[in-house]
Formats: C-alpha cells, structure tokens, sequence
C-alpha cells in the first residue's frame, strides 16, 4: 500500500497546486488588463483636463476629453507632429483607435527605457536629472468651438527630494503664459514637498510666463520670489529641495526641449 504521506505525493500535490494558481493568476491579468489600460487612460485624461483647467464633474470624462482636447505625438528631434500612419507605428495602435487616442496613450515613461526609442541627454543640460527621454512625447491641444488651440498642455517629469516627480503643465497659445498645472505623481515629503500637488500652490503658477518677448527662458521658481515679477514663483516653503527639483524640471522641459515647439505656437506656425 502507498504511503499517502511520501515526499513525491507531497511535490506533486504542491506542483498542481502551483500550476492551477498560476493559471488563475495569467486569467485575472489577461481579464483584468483592458479594464486596467482604460482606467489608467482615465486618470491621464483627468489629469490633463485638470491642467488646462476644464471642470469634468459629473461628466463622462471620455466623452469630454474627445470634444476639447486633441493628443499629437511630437518628434523631439525633428520637432514637429507624426503624421497618422507613423503615430499608429509609434504607438502599435490598431485602426480601431483614433489618431488621438493612439498618441495620447503613448506611454513616455516606459519608452525613455528601451534602447533606440530614447535619446540621451548631454549631462551639462541635464537640468531635470533624467538621464535620457523617450524620442517622441504626447502633446494635449486645448480646442475652442471654432477648432482653434487655446492651450498647449505638456508633460514634463524631473528629479526631486525624493521621487522622480511627473506633471503637466498648459501653455495659452501664445506659447509663454502657463494657464495650469498638474503633478499626477510623486514621491515628495507629505505636508512639505508634496505640496506640490496643492491647488493653492499650483493656482500661484496661473498667468506667470515662461519667455520673455524676445522668447528667451526667464521663468524660476524660487525662494522669496518677487511678487511683482511675471516669471517667478515663490519656492514651497519648508521644500527647497523639492522646488529645486520642480524648478530644474520645469527648466529643463521648456527651455531646451518644448522652446521651438512654443516659438512656433506663438508665431502661429503650428498647423
């Protein structure tokens, strides 16, 4: 008679029982990532509405999305859009996915880390602490009735205290005024540099400028910042070093990066 109790029936029962929960476990992702994916879309949408300043309370965030805002995938070194059909290659979209939606899910973050979808950053211009980007980034335009952009809303990222530190910052149309912004992530001191993330804070950025008239980069965050300056903020107090990481970022993105694109939106040469 068989011993119920030997070391082969002991592995072979804990061997089906690895096997039957790794199979519940790839059903659950497999189920579970379109609902994921859409959700992740959401809060991106969200986080950009909130930016550009559009109320989405009480409203289908989707369906608002599509009617204000238009995503465009922007060629860092090229510095100008993709067209449809590179868009759809970037991205690996299916034609089911509009052109919009394909860019704006672009995903920045995971693209800055494969090798010959990034691009280097010569370390003397390195501001934000990043290292490296993704060659392409998604660029939200705010449209009026009429189809005319409003705002340019831009995602930008760089190091803090303690987090890489994501956010979106909207330009007006004139390419220079900021309308809003919005870290969506970060890892900062809570009740100091995760101040950040306060609309309170955040609501101090609206109207100040990024270029001067000559579109020369003037704007600073900065400890006792003058009140009356249209290019400085004041810095998070007790959070130097969290707004020198906001304030090297912000550099960083709109002085050696988003500059041409925003020279060309203020001389309405965007198409």
């Amino acid at each position: 008679m068989a011993n119920k109790d030997s070391t082969l029936r002991t592995f072979t029962v804990i061997g089906l029982l690895c096997f039957v929960c790794s199979v519940l476990v790839c059903l659950a992702v497999v189920i579970l990532k379109p609902l994921q994916e859409k959700e992740i879309n959401v809060d991106r949408m969200k986080s950009v509405l909130e930016a550009a300043g559009i109320d989405y309370s009480g409203r289908d965030i989707t369906e608002l999305f599509n009617s204000k805002i238009e995503a465009r995938l922007l060629d860092l070194e090229s510095n100008r859009f993709l067209k449809a059909e590179e868009v759809k290659k970037a991205v690996g979209c299916d034609d089911n996915k509009s052109v919009s939606d394909c860019a704006g899910s672009y995903n920045f973050v995971s693209e800055a880390k494969l090798p010959g979808h990034n691009a280097d950053i010569d370390s003397a211009k390195d501001f934000a602490g990043i290292k490296t980007h993704a060659k392409y980034m998604p660029v939200y335009l705010v449209k009026a009735e009429d189809k005319s952009v409003t705002q340019i809303v831009l995602p930008f990222y760089g190091q803090g205290l303690w987090s890489t530190m994501y956010g979106y910052l909207a330009v007006g149309a004139d390419g220079s005024t900021i309308q809003g912004l919005k870290y969506y992530n970060q890892g900062e001191t809570a009740g100091l540099g995760a101040e950040v993330t306060n609309p309170n804070y955040t609501a101090k950025w609206i109207s100040k400028k990024l270029y001067d008239e000559n579109s020369s980069y003037q704007f600073a965050v900065k400890k006792n910042a003058d009140g009356n300056s249209q290019y400085q903020v004041d810095a998070i107090s007790g959070a130097t070093l969290t707004s020198d990481g906001v304030n090297n970022s912000v550099k960083y993105w709109f002085e050696e990066v988003y500059a041409p694109l925003l020279k060309q939106f203020k001389n309405k040469e965007v198409k």
